[in-house]
């Protein structure tokens, strides 16, 4: 029987017997214990015995700092620490490191979950008489069971472990300490509560450098007295989370493109999946804010017959320029390809009518106008308004999600550019790791449509059997032909070979907006770092570590969705922003053991209450009291486990 199934009959068996006096819950622990005694501790299911009260008012969000801060004296030349509205912020932040990230109030959320709210402690002597029956010490499972107190006894206990263990008698008591003063955290303190000489420690220390970012630096010592800051050898990861309701005014432009490309994808597999359905409709366009047709006309015919388009390329100089230049500069570049400047045209119409219209008018132009502005991307509007240039193709009547799939795509090559304008321009990766697939680029250079064509004739147009690379004229009779080999979900069963006006494929195109999400996500993980830390040197590696991960799949964006960044850094990038700085939470855990015993003390301590107000009144013991010391709430968690 797996340990899952074990510990699901003892969860049964203590509903059974204690279900009517506690709530009794199977599940992952709560946030609070796994902050408290590690997540390899806390485990992924544990049982939890509590008591719950709904009837209390819930906390949503933390209004006032439940710690206890320092009184801020003010030194000549020092900053003031309300940095709100301040053109110094950034250059603050950096020093706000110290002393615990100098009230940066992290009121954006509260650290726990909001049904940990509900829940209450239960008598610890009525706890201990129920890790103490027979039932309990007789059940056979793996893993542990843990009791919610109410911390009534001297100790404050919070927390009491019964783990089942096939060897070893094992058992684990979690206490809060109270409010310590940052100084008296001492490495002769914590030995000396631990009770004997550690035979190994492991120390993390986390810097809070904003709400969203912070540093870990975790080591293992096997001193008796061990140090409880290492910025020399120490492994250091840097934990950044993007949410896209946080995007930044500097990338605002870019997030509002991908997310126009994912409406734009919505409405074409809506409209598709309405056809398979047998309803008849036309697509949605939902995204511009509307155009006049004269005035697009007018632009549409400047943009094809402009000749200062083939000025100017992207830099070729070696000169490196700062990440937020380098954004600023691309959302103004200028834009050399036909199809980018028509994407910034395109998306202004106002519904799928106008859109239409715009698309009419664009052919009408290529196939009478002298076309100057000869499209380069290899996208299938370009090639539709090259062949039309070249009189070798006859006029395209769009029809369906026709026109939202070419917007789609040439929306999607030109966020591509942007993306490839700021990487490329700041020097922080090269291009092919901001390709969706380097192999499957390779393979496309080498496909049939990449090949050198013949020139298509009425000679080959009315041959039985074209040449291979010389296919028939393409007329409207053929707009319908079929897709590429690898875009056949929406291709109907036409076998006709000629020309498709669009091609469309769900898979695919989830797959570019997730990668383009990807290269965003990446792009704004840089941005936070150089804007808090100014870890310059480590941005090559940064992309190359992000960047090479398979992307996640995204489907939607919404100011919900968020991306994390957890990488690991060498210490002398971080040493200098660190050094004599308070860590803003410790987790200290000393070993001791021999053949027959161990003992493990875990000191945790937190610049927050990480514990719901209400889960137990006798911890919030001075929590709003100012006082001088930089302060810690403080939680220590003893296990003990010797042979049965």
């Amino acid at each position: 029987m797996s340990a899952s199934a074990n510990l699901a009959n003892v969860y049964a068996e203590l509903l059974r017997r204690c279900g009517e006096s506690y709530t009794i819950t199977y599940g992952a622990p709560p946030t609070y214990l796994v902050s408290t005694v590690g997540a390899a501790e806390a485990g992924k299911k544990i049982v939890l015995v509590f008591k719950e009260d709904r009837s209390g008012a819930v906390t949503r969000i933390r209004t006032t700092p439940t710690t206890p801060t320092r009184a801020a004296t003010k030194k000549e030349g020092s900053a003031d620490l309300d940095l709100t509205g301040s053109p110094l912020k950034d250059d603050c932040l950096v020093d706000a490191i110290a002393d615990l990230s100098i009230d940066l109030q992290l009121d954006n959320s509260n650290p726990w979950k909001l049904e940990e709210e509900y829940q209450r402690g239960i008598p610890v002597d009525k706890a201990r008489s129920i890790v103490c029956s027979e039932f309990l010490q007789l059940a056979e499972g793996l893993g542990s069971v843990w009791f919610l107190c109410d911390g009534s006894d001297p100790g404050q206990t919070q927390l009491l472990q019964y783990e089942f263990n096939p060897t070893h008698f094992s058992r684990g008591i979690l206490s809060y300490q109270g409010v310590h003063p940052a100084y008296l955290v001492t490495s002769q303190s914590l030995v000396r509560q631990h009770g004997k000489t550690p035979d190994e420690t492991l120390i993390e220390n986390s810097y809070q450098v904003n709400p969203h970012m912070k540093l870990r630096c975790s080591w293992t010592s096997s001193a008796a007295l061990p140090r409880l800051v290492n910025l020399n050898n120490c492994d250091v990861a840097l934990n950044h989370t993007f949410r896209v309701g946080d995007c930044s005014p500097l990338t605002q432009d870019f997030m509002n493109q991908l997310r126009i490309l994912v409406y734009i994808r919505e409405d074409i597999v809506s409209y598709h999946t309405d056809v398979k359905q047998g309803v008849s409709r036309d697509p949605t366009y939902r995204c511009g804010s509307g155009i006049d047709m004269d005035e697009l006309r007018e632009s549409i015919n400047q943009t094809m017959t402009d000749v200062s388009g083939l000025i100017g390329r992207y830099s070729m100089s070696n000169a490196e320029f700062d990440i937020e230049d380098v954004v600023q500069r691309a959302k103004v570049r200028q834009l050399t390809d036909l199809t980018d400047k028509l994407w910034e045209l395109l998306k202004c119409c106002h519904s799928y009518k106008e859109l239409k219209m715009a698309f009419s008018m664009l052919f009408q132009c290529a196939a009478r106008c002298n076309i100057v502005n000869t499209p380069t991307n290899k996208n299938r509007l370009a090639k539709i308004i090259t062949e039309l240039a070249n009189r070798r193709l006859a006029m395209p009547c769009l029809s369906g999600a026709e026109p939202l799939e070419l917007l789609l795509e040439i929306g999607l090559e030109k966020l591509y550019k942007d993306y490839e304008f700021i990487y490329t321009e700041s020097k922080m990766c090269s291009t092919n790791l901001l390709k969706e697939d380097s192999s499957e680029a390779t393979l496309d250079d080498a496909s049939p449509q990449n090949l050198p064509q013949l020139r298509k004739s009425l000679h080959n147009a009315v041959r039985g059997d074209p040449t291979p690379g010389a296919g028939m004229r393409k007329t409207l009779l053929h707009h319908h032909g079929a897709a590429n080999s690898r875009n056949t979900k929406y291709a109907a069963n036409d076998d006709d070979a000629g020309f498709k006006n669009s091609h469309f494929d769900e898979h695919e195109s989830t797959e570019r907006i997730s990668k383009l999400f990807q290269i965003h996500c990446t792009l704004e993980h840089l941005l936070m770092m150089h804007i808090h830390l100014n870890l310059a040197n480590v941005y090559n590696d940064v992309c190359s570590e992000l960047l090479k991960k398979p992307p996640k799949l995204v489907e939607s964006i919404d100011d919900q969705l968020s991306d994390v960044m957890d990488i690991r850094l060498s210490a002398h990038y971080v040493r200098d922003h660190l050094d004599g700085k308070d860590p803003y939470s410790r987790h200290i855990t000393m070993r001791s053991y021999n053949k027959f015993r161990e003992l493990k003390t875990t000191f945790y301590f937190d610049s927050e209450n990480i514990c719901p107000p209400n889960l137990a009144q006798c911890f919030q013991c001075d929590d709003k009291e100012m006082v001088k010391e930089r302060t810690y709430h403080s939680w220590i968690y003893r296990k003990i486990r010797s042979l049965k």
